[in-house]
């Protein structure tokens, strides 16, 4: 699984993350704060091919956070943004 990108660095309510995967897979993200705290959890099966996973980010306060990907407890990617 490859994940490409997350739309807009800066995010006001929701957004999503553009991924590549070769068969299905169960995808864990993990929304930290800045004091390194879990803010939000969601875990999605994610089907074969390209395609966008929407998250819901308007539970979030305004601030800094980052989110980091898994697959099972394999780390794949961290990207940080700007909640709004």
């Amino acid at each position: 699984m490859h994940i490409q990108s997350l739309q807009q660095a800066q995010i006001n309510g929701s957004s999503y993350l553009n991924i590549v995967a070769d068969k299905i897979e169960k995808l864990t993200i993990k929304v930290l704060d800045v004091q390194g705290w879990v803010a939000k959890k969601v875990t999605t099966e994610v089907e074969e091919g390209i395609q966008q996973v929407n998250l819901n980010m308007s539970d979030l306060t305004n601030g800094i956070y980052i989110l980091n990907a898994f697959i099972g407890d394999v780390f794949i990617k961290s990207i940080r943004f700007v909640k709004q």
